[in-house]
């Protein structure tokens, strides 16, 4: 009966290279008529099935064949890839050993190991099983690949480029291998070079979701906002499943200054009823005791729980929590253990890493914990988990730091906000969710490193230094164009634009100045630095100019405590309004605009107080030390107000309002 098998595997072979699923299933199920008892055509009919995405069916028809044929290596290691896929990486790491074990010398299946170790996030094993895969197979491009993405993991990015590049002298038209070779160089800050590989990796697979996400990111790092939204939106079209992407693509849409606060929010609420449609039959009751005065169980999610802006304005007021009224629950989806993250761990009754749970499980899992009130703290950024608040896995959801708009989301209870960002009224009508209010949505922790404040250059040599540190995606046509308009009003006047992530985005930058007849030297460009080095380049600037409609949070505070107040243009949106909360929280509202022509004639009528900007300067630090010991608690307080007040009217049986 061998031949009959061989020929049946070989047949099965060519159709499954040529597509034909179908025919490969059949091919498998005569097989089985005639060999109820071979493992090979139970092996056949659940590759067959696996191909046509029936999961179940190919893991019941592969076990099988592994319990009727003990040492065919093949069947262990389809298994593997099987059991990997549908997220069983124990089970999966299990089979593979049992196919390493009866085939030593098999590259691929090596390679296959490592993929799975990849997945669940043993990047270390991953390296061990990829090199032993190079070694074996040294020729074969698919080991330098797996390698590849093991160092990007470890964040070894050189090796990793290297690695990459020699699967891509194997194989020139790997689209894996140029895709990861793309996140290396991004991960280096080459961004031209990341584009262009890319790119490249498109023109071969050309209906790639990831490919498509990729160049949208590298696009939005550029500050290439259209091209960034035109890759985001393909790749939602791919793949209509993929949230992420369309989340991405609605973070461009709230930087375009061109569209009307209206049109984003309706994409957001587009992008929330899509979300949610598939969940809203099955939501279950919760079971959480109604009792409205006990200590409430609050979920905290995000993945940016480590160095990142959003730990820094949760850290100061999650210290100021009253432990015996509200306890947090962290689920974090990026793990990152750094010196921020251990302190935040501190902070909370539970630390739960979550990165490898689907947003099913995830849900499942905040459910069982008896969570009452669930917190977003990442809106549409990268790793939400908006999938799982979809489901409404606690009875009370609420949006706060981490993204500053709505969610989109009818199952996201309440928007946490300030008045100065949505005074009373005003915007309620972009937001899916009710707003509630506290003294100020953001407290920004104190730096860890803070140079002492050097006097300001224009009190020095009678020159005034404009600055912006914002991110490359907001510098659009309308902000650069206010900017050369106030450098030509402003005789001698200089612009220092840093965080400039490559050499090409400089040089772009520099040619839009001297096309509006700035002379270059006017302009200087500083790269991304470490946060010391980041902190000493405010002593070369005197007022940062903000951007718009996206302003300024994270740079704005960092300015403040090295001295340096922030021009910003107030709009009627949240995003446009964070620059504006930082300048009203410590009394600067005469840094804040109402209108273009406005932020050009504050701009020009500093240049010409060198005595008022040095006295700003030099008491700034002082009134955040002060400001620092009463705010975080001030925030806690009413925190923890809002809170039991949401979870009041929930116990109650009311719905969701405004609460001021």
């Amino acid at each position: 009966m061998k031949p009959r098998i061989e020929d049946a595997v070989s047949g099965w072979s060519a159709a499954f290279r040529a597509g034909r699923i179908e025919e490969c299933k059949a091919l498998a199920q005569q097989l089985l008529k005639e060999l109820p008892d071979a493992g090979k055509a139970w092996q056949l009919l659940g590759m067959s099935c696996f191909a046509q995405g029936d999961l179940a069916g190919a893991l019941v028809n592969l076990r099988h064949a592994a319990s009727l044929v003990r040492d065919d290596s093949s069947i262990w290691d389809n298994l593997g890839i099987l059991l990997q896929k549908t997220g069983d990486h124990d089970a999966a790491r299990a089979a593979f050993a049992s196919a390493v074990a009866l085939a030593p010398a098999a590259a691929g299946i090596w390679s296959n190991a490592a993929g799975n170790e990849l997945d669940a996030g043993h990047f270390t094993e991953s390296l061990r099983f990829a090199e032993k895969a190079v070694a074996l197979a040294p020729e074969y491009a698919a080991v330098w690949v797996q390698l590849g993405n093991a160092l990007v993991e470890l964040r070894r990015m050189r090796e990793a480029e290297h690695a990459l590049r020699q699967a891509l002298r194997i194989q020139p038209g790997n689209s894996g291998a140029l895709l990861s070779l793309s996140c290396a160089l991004a991960a280096q800050k080459r961004l031209s070079e990341a584009r262009d590989a890319a790119t490249a990796a498109l023109q071969v697979a050309p209906a790639s979701s990831r490919i498509h996400v990729s160049l949208g990111s590298i696009h939005n790092s550029l500050g290439d906002l259209r091209r960034a939204t035109m890759h985001y939106r393909r790749a939602r079209e791919i793949d209509p499943s993929n949230l992420a992407s369309w989340s991405s693509e609605l973070y461009c849409l709230a930087h375009d200054a061109e569209l009307e606060p209206e049109a984003v929010f309706l994409a957001h609420k587009a992008f929330g009823e899509h979300a949610e449609a598939r969940f809203r039959v099955q939501q279950a009751p919760h079971a959480n005791g109604r009792d409205p005065e006990r200590r409430l169980r609050v979920g905290v999610l995000s993945g940016d729980f480590r160095d990142h802006p959003v730990a820094r304005f949760l850290e100061p007021v999650w210290r100021e929590l009253d432990p015996f009224k509200v306890q947090l629950i962290a689920y974090d989806t990026h793990p990152v253990a750094d010196a921020m993250a251990q302190r935040l761990r501190t902070l909370t009754e539970a630390w739960v890493d979550v990165s490898r749970l689907s947003d099913e499980s995830l849900a499942a899992r905040i459910r069982s914990d008896d969570i009452d009130i669930l917190i977003d703290h990442s809106g549409h950024t990268a790793r939400h988990r908006l999938g799982v608040f979809a489901r409404k896995p606690a009875p009370v959801q609420v949006i706060w730091v981490g993204y500053p708009g709505t969610s989109g989301l009818g199952a996201m209870d309440y928007r946490l906000v300030d008045p100065v960002m949505a005074p009373p009224g005003r915007l309620d009508h972009l937001f899916t969710e009710h707003l509630a209010y506290l003294p100020s949505m953001l407290v920004f922790g104190r730096p860890e490193l803070l140079p002492e404040v050097t006097p300001s250059p224009l009190a020095q040599n009678g020159t005034i230094t404009y600055g912006s540190f914002s991110r490359m995606n907001k510098l659009s046509e309308p902000v650069i164009a206010l900017w050369v308009d106030i450098l030509r009003r402003v005789d001698r006047s200089c612009l220092i634009i840093g965080a400039v992530t490559d050499d090409a985005i400089a040089s772009t930058l520099k040619t839009r100045f001297v096309a509006a007849g700035i002379a270059p030297e006017r302009v200087t460009f500083l790269p991304r630095m470490d946060l010391a080095g980041y902190l000493d380049a405010h002593g070369r600037i005197d007022l940062l100019l903000d951007t718009f409609p996206w302003t300024s949070a994270t740079t704005a505070h960092f300015g403040l405590w090295m001295g340096v107040p922030t021009l910003t243009l107030a709009g009627e949106s949240l995003p446009a309004r964070l620059g504006a909360a930082a300048m009203a929280a410590v009394g600067l509202n005469e840094f804040v605009a109402g209108s273009a022509a406005e932020y050009v004639e504050i701009a020009t009528q500093w240049a010409t107080r060198p005595d008022a900007l040095q006295n700003i300067r030099l008491s700034l630090r002082s009134r955040l030390e002060d400001q620092r010991e009463q705010l975080p608690a001030q925030v806690a307080r009413v925190l923890e107000l809002r809170l039991r007040q949401m979870w009041q009217r929930w116990c109650a049986g009311q719905p969701a309002c405004v609460l001021n």
